[in-house]
Parts: C-alpha cells; sequence; structure tokens
C-alpha cells in the first residue's frame, strides 16, 4: 500500500463521535486521528461545497466501516512532495489539521482524500424517482438480492453485472450479502491528479484479498447445526459483489473500474443530488 495511505479498520470507539460537530470539535479522547482526518475531508467536501447538512455526514455505518485515507506529504514551507494541488494552493480558511501541522514541527503529511468500504448488512435501497436523507438513514438493515443479467464487465478488474430489484429481493436470510463503496471525496485543489482513482482501487484490491475480513465464515459448528436443521444454504459467503451508490456525474468515472449501472434502482435524490446504483463482482484473490 502507498506510504500515502492510511488504512482504519472497523473501530467501535467511532460510535462516540458527536455528529452536530465538526472534526476539528470532537471531544472524545478514543477518536482515531485517522477517522478524524477522514471527517474533515468529507466536511470540506460533502458538506461544504455540496451543502449536505453536517449532521447527517456522519453516519451509523463509520464505527463498522474500512475506511482509507490517503495524505499528501507537506515541507516546512507548507509546499507537498509527490502530490501538488492543482491550482498550487488550498482555498478558504485553513483546516484543523493544517494548522495543526503549522504549529508540529514534526507533522509532515494532509490528509486529501477517503473512501469507506461499508460490509453488510445494509438498509434497503432507496426507491426510484425518491427524495432522501442519506441512504443509510431508512429503515434497519436488511440485504439486498442481485439478480444478475449477465452483463460483462467493461474490463480486466472484475466481473461487473447490472441487477435488477424489487422489494421480493430484501431478505435478510438468503440474500448473498455484498460490500457497499462511498464517501468517496477528494479536496479541491488536490483533484485530477488520480487519487479518486488510486482510492478506489486501492478499496477494491484490498477486498478482493480479505473476503474471510468482510464476511467471516461460519465456524464449524455452525455449520453442524446447519447441517442437521437441513438449512446449509443459509450459510452465504460474500461472493465480491460490490454496489456504488453513485452521484449521477460520476457514473462514467466508476464504469472505469467495471461497475455497471442497474437501470432497475432507477435514479433517486440523497440531500439534494441526483444518485444512481451501480454494480461489480470482484474477484476474490
Amino acid at each position: 500500500m502507498s506510504q500515502f495511505i492510511s488504512f482504519l479498520p472497523p473501530t467501535p470507539t467511532i460510535a462516540n463521535y458527536d455528529a452536530s460537530l465538526r472534526a476539528s470539535e470532537q471531544t472524545a479522547a478514543d477518536i482515531p486521528q485517522t477517522f478524524k482526518d477522514a471527517m474533515t475531508v468529507r466536511e470540506r467536501v460533502f458538506v461544504e461545497e455540496q451543502n449536505i447538512p453536517l449532521e447527517n455526514e456522519f453516519d451509523a455505518d463509520d464505527p463498522r466501516s474500512f475506511h482509507w485515507v490517503v495524505y499528501a506529504s507537506v515541507g516546512a514551507t507548507g509546499s507537498t512532495n509527490g502530490f501538488q494541488p492543482s491550482n498550487g494552493a488550498t482555498n478558504g480558511s485553513e483546516t484543523e489539521q493544517e494548522e495543526r501541522r503549522r504549529s508540529d514541527p514534526s507533522a509532515y503529511r494532509v490528509a486529501v482524500g477517503v473512501v469507506r468500504l461499508v460490509p453488510p448488512p445494509h438498509p434497503p435501497h432507496p426507491a426510484p424517482s425518491d427524495a432522501h436523507a442519506l441512504d443509510n438513514s431508512l429503515a434497519a438493515p436488511a440485504t439486498f438480492v442481485p439478480k444478475t443479467n449477465g452483463t460483462a464487465s467493461p474490463n480486466g478488474n472484475g466481473n461487473g453485472h447490472a441487477r435488477s430489484h424489487s422489494s421480493d429481493d430484501l431478505d435478510t436470510h438468503t440474500a448473498p450479502p455484498y460490500i457497499k463503496l462511498g464517501r468517496l471525496a477528494i479536496l479541491k485543489p488536490y483533484r485530477k491528479l488520480g487519487l479518486s482513482s488510486l482510492l478506489v482501487r486501492t478499496a477494491l484490491d484490498w477486498a478482493a484479498q480479505n473476503a474471510h475480513v468482510i464476511c467471516p465464515p461460519a465456524s464449524p459448528e455452525a455449520v453442524e447445526i446447519a447441517k442437521i436443521e437441513g438449512r446449509e444454504g443459509s450459510l452465504v459467503s460474500w461472493d465480491g459483489s460490490t454496489l456504488v451508490h453513485a452521484q449521477a456525474p460520476l457514473e462514467k468515472f466508476y464504469g472505469t473500474f467495471g461497475f455497471v449501472k442497474d437501470e432497475a434502482m432507477g435514479v433517486w435524490d440523497e440531500e439534494g443530488i441526483d444518485h444512481v446504483g451501480m454494480w461489480l463482482k470482484v474477484k476474490l484473490r
């Protein structure tokens, strides 16, 4: 993994994060700095640029998600090494992490991008042509049964499949699990440097090698009990199915990784932004 990327696995203490406060205002001492750096980036992009309410940006999925944060190396003069901002400088007031680095000579990096991967289970998908707050504020988690139509992946990164869905597809007992990629954000001055692709590829590559972490296999005892009770089919594992609720303008970007739009999911509104569902089947290793 790149020296500029930090990985944060699911961390229960993230639940102590106060959604009504900015990352720089958090008082809980047990919240990892990596997560606060991630939230600083998300605040700049989603809250300040896209006008998503601050209290909606943090959610119940954050403590159970896998997070990646990409950093730019910053020298004593504040210039970057390795990642040069597209306009040469950040706009607006300094973030808390930038102020900390100016006052701390030992600090050397600034968070500029983030993505997260949410393991199963998931809430139901938003209905087409409907409007919602963030998708994870919907009903209690349920797992979606994807139906493959045989659409091939446009590249060699995996086997992408368009999916169809209906209310009958929601079944917490028989549905195969899937992961959801999201909260992809890059600070404006650092865009067009390939960092979005770096984060997405890093997350997908990690997932391809860690299916047992994303969806741990059943214990031998659970397998034996399932056999005795005749419900072996209920013991499912993650097969690589990956979903992204993509902002509509990013459909082409996700398509470069093999994600295919699910026409049946339609277009829905999240926080005033049109979204579409896209699927990819990651080749597990």
